[in-house]
């Protein structure tokens, strides 16, 4: 019963102070919400680009994995590794194309707006 009283008391000590950082953080967040929604869309492209690296590192390990069973065989031709080159071209330039549209939405251009909504 006596924690509740002391705990009572401690809340009416602070009041005043929680009121006002109550007040300052929903000053703070109004002010921050284009901030916070910027992070956003620079966090979104961020994850494609993870999800990129990701789908990279599969198409090297299948690469390996090829070339491991054609040195095995004794028969390595590269001409047979073409077929990745279209994937590794494709997955290049969204990467960079992702970068760029980081950077514009860092710098706040509205070209960034069409490259983020893409």
């Amino acid at each position: 019963m006596g924690e509740k009283r002391d705990l009572g008391k401690v809340f009416d000590k602070y009041r005043p102070a929680l009121k006002k950082f109550g007040e300052e953080m929903g000053e703070a967040a109004k002010k921050g919400e284009e901030n916070v929604a910027k992070m956003s869309k620079v966090v979104k492209m961020q994850l494609d680009i993870l999800g990129i690296a990701i789908q990279k590192e599969r198409l090297f390990y299948e690469i390996g994995k090829e070339v491991a069973g054609m040195l095995q065989a004794g028969d390595v031709d590269v001409s047979k590794l073409e077929k990745y080159k279209k994937s590794l071209g494709n997955m290049k330039r969204e990467d960079e194309k992702r970068k760029r549209a980081i950077s514009r939405v860092s710098t706040s251009d509205p070209k960034a707006k069409k490259a983020v909504t893409k």
